[in-house]
């Protein structure tokens, strides 16, 4: 049996919950964010080593100007202001970025590379956030940085400079609110990932849901194509 050390989120449905409500689109990304430190803490007492967050994608940049900017202030309100984010800190999460953050909001860069190099000493989790990230885009500055280092091409050295180099590839991943794609998500890692689906919105995705998908990962059989 394999042990599940990393599990990565495609964070879905944060509008349609806020919808079903009654409540502003960006009620719903607010419950969304504070859903993370409660599905971290709920996979530390699982043991699971590695989280990844699928938080804004590259594709996202092609939403409305004005959509971009509520989004950017949302999140530096939320990263510098949330008691979640501390209490994350406290318990040994160690925080890593993937994606092209010098794309993001100058300020928002300031707060998260503060949290980078706040957690850069914690070693009970890592948490990965996947800003500004598309797998597509991740492999492209992968390659372009191999050949300007007059790198051979190889398996190894692609892997050695991507975003995620040093961080197990992805046991599971987890995409909620019903839709069944990987929307440009860890292309290269998830080659051997297991694929979890649920109708459930992400706000809604509690202990219970993540106990749900754990159980379900160790009832399969992974033979990594063998």
């Amino acid at each position: 049996m394999s042990n599940l050390k990393h599990i990565a989120f495609i964070m879905d449905g944060n509008s349609s919950w806020a919808s079903s409500r009654g409540v502003s689109q960006f009620d719903g990304y607010l419950c969304g964010m504070k859903n993370i430190s409660r599905i971290v803490f709920a996979c530390i007492k699982n043991e699971v080593r590695y989280v990844t967050f699928y938080a804004f994608s590259t594709e996202n940049w092609n939403r409305p100007e004005h959509w971009i900017n509520r989004f950017m202030t949302l999140s530096k309100n939320f990263f510098k202001n949330d008691p979640s984010i501390d209490q994350m800190k406290n318990a040994g999460v160690r925080l890593n970025l993937i994606g092209d953050a010098t794309m993001l909001d100058n300020d928002l860069q300031e707060i998260l590379f503060k949290a980078v190099a706040d957690t850069k000493d914690n070693d009970k989790m890592d948490v990965c956030l996947a800003l500004s990230y598309g797998g597509r885009n991740e492999i492209i500055r992968a390659l372009r940085k191999i050949t300007a280092k007059k790198l051979e091409i190889t398996e190894k050295t692609i892997e050695e400079h991507l975003d995620t180099a040093g961080i197990p590839d992805p046991d599971m991943i987890v995409r909620t609110s019903g839709k069944q794609r990987l929307s440009n998500f860890l292309l290269w890692q998830s080659s051997y990932s297991e694929l979890y689906f649920t109708h459930v919105f992400w706000p809604d995705f509690d202990e219970f849901e993540l106990q749900k998908a754990i159980d379900d990962f160790y009832m399969r059989e992974r033979k990594y194509g063998a």
